[in-house]
């Protein structure tokens, strides 16, 4: 992952950690105000999708997710450096991600630098897979399907959603097991119990 993160351009290496690390889809990254990433609580909130900022979508763009995508997703502390970094070198004063120019990042210029990146590294997974890599290692941590459901934006399931809760601060501890599995470099090996 690593070596896939120093690859990317970098303007859009917070993106992939983002994706990667937290869980977040490329809509959701796009749509990411400056406001909505809390460096100093070390939270993002996700509150809006890409979709939701056209004024006219395009048939090909997909609706927004439900209300479960909108959600507050603590940073796992190896993170943090990266999107400090981000903040004071390219975050916009409305978007997170803009372009070269100052206007919101497109989705399509975060997925090409990241087709740059995965072809250097040698590796072919897509740009979605990278959330699907998030959800893995935080399952490995021993997370629960219902915090791996309120991490990810997840709103399926829902009967059994009516008999489980997540258990506030749970993120902040799935996120710092991330963080550890990550300085350990060994993300096959699971941390110990919480």
């Amino acid at each position: 992952m690593a070596q896939l993160v120093d690859e990317t351009t970098h303007r859009f290496r917070a993106a992939v950690v983002l994706a990667a690390w937290c869980g977040l889809r490329r809509g959701e990254i796009c749509a990411l105000r400056t406001e909505d990433v809390d460096l100093q609580s070390g939270v993002v909130r996700v509150r809006r999708n890409y979709v939701e900022l056209l004024e006219q979508p395009t048939r090909f763009e997909k609706d927004p997710k439900s209300d479960a995508g909108k959600r507050t997703v603590t940073i796992p502390p190896h993170v943090l450096p990266v999107l400090k970094d981000h903040a004071e070198a390219f975050a916009g004063a409305e978007f997170f991600f803009v372009d070269r120019y100052g206007h919101r990042a497109r989705g399509n210029a975060i997925y090409q630098a990241y087709v740059r990146a995965r072809k250097k590294v040698g590796v072919d997974i897509s740009f979605h897979d990278l959330r699907h890599t998030g959800q893995s290692l935080a399952a490995a941590t021993g997370a629960s399907l219902v915090d791996l459901k309120k991490r990810l934006g997840h709103s399926s399931t829902a009967a059994a959603q009516r008999y489980m809760h997540a258990v506030e601060g749970r993120d902040a501890q799935i996120a710092k097991a991330l963080s550890d599995m990550a300085l350990d470099g060994d993300a096959t090996k699971l941390p110990k119990s919480f």
